[in-house]
């Protein structure tokens, strides 16, 4: 019996090891200089695995490599072109381009790789293309942007011109409200994933709008168990479709698999009754996610099973 027991544990171990991410790097701290930081929101990569950061009390853009090294910013703020007021939301389409959500502004704004302006469209209002504080942005593989009214509880559709195509969400049409919803992502087929923030769940959809599944419910403390949210925020899918959720409020990270069951967690850096420690954004690329740190104005890249 002890000689079958141990043959288990060597048996598991490489398994174990091979969940659990490794924290690569770390980069970033409070400041205004290129390569610091004002509370980053969201984070995501183009196709070199650059990395494209929304520093959102600097209300400018952040590019750096994929091992965090700095490579250009653009913006200030303001409510002119290729001015923000408090972005929050980042997406690159398979040609570059890069689109922001000007939260306070309430457009959209559309850029080059290397920050040139190109054009923005929406203001404060109800109608199509406007916007009550645009959040997550996401982009298929059909380079259609996919944008959080926030707001005005509903999930907005342009092309990459920026012209408005659809809109949808309602209470009346999804059959509950959406509350709060932070951010967005888009799965391998094509649906669109949502952290539904203050329902404390993951919402998934089709790209019109149908609602194909919810998981989660709320949990908070250190001993809540997998699967469970307290106020999700960041979503990101890698080319495999695995699913990774930025669980702010229990300062974690969670996996999921294709079929949305959970797969793992791992606790970002910082002690749970640290105020500064606030996972907030997050991307996957090339077997790596990087998180946003919100209150440590932080970057974290950690290496993940494949």
């Amino acid at each position: 019996m002890p000689f079958i027991s141990l043959i288990f544990i060597l048996i598991n171990i490489p398994l174990l090891s091979q969940e659990k991410p490794v924290m690569i790097c770390e980069w970033g701290e409070f400041g205004d200089k290129p390569g610091q930081m004002k509370y980053p929101a969201m984070i995501a990569a183009d196709n070199n695995s650059n990395i494209y950061v929304v520093d959102q009390h600097n209300h400018r853009i952040q590019k750096f490599d994929p091992d965090g090294n700095f490579i250009l910013m653009w913006g200030r703020q303001g409510p002119g072109e290729g001015e923000f007021n408090f972005p929050y939301g980042l997406a690159i389409d398979s040609k570059g381009y890069v689109y922001v959500t000007d939260m306070n502004n309430n457009r959209i704004q559309k850029f080059s790789a290397e920050g040139t302006f190109i054009k923005s469209t929406g203001n404060y209002g109800t109608g199509n293309g406007e916007f009550k504080y645009p959040y997550g942005v996401a982009v298929d593989a059909n380079d259609i942007l996919y944008v959080i009214d926030a707001f005005n509880y509903r999930i907005q559709k342009f092309d990459t011109d920026l012209t408005f195509i659809s809109a949808w969400g309602s209470q009346e049409s999804i059959g509950f409200k959406l509350y709060m919803p932070h951010e967005i992502a888009v799965d391998k087929e094509g649906n669109i994933i949502l952290s539904d923030r203050q329902n404390h769940r993951i919402s998934v959809f089709t790209d019109d709008g149908n609602l194909i599944r919810r998981f989660g419910g709320f949990g908070e403390g250190e001993d809540t168990r997998g699967g469970l949210f307290s106020e999700p925020h960041g979503v990101a899918v890698n080319k495999n479709g695995d699913i990774f959720v930025c669980d702010r409020y229990n300062f974690r990270v969670q996996k999921f698999n294709t079929g949305m069951q959970f797969q793992s967690l791992w606790i970002t850096p910082g002690p749970p009754d640290d105020s500064k420690h606030f996972p907030l954004g997050i991307a996957a690329t090339g077997g790596f996610v990087y998180v946003t740190d919100h209150f440590e104005h932080c970057i974290l890249k950690y290496s993940v099973s494949k």
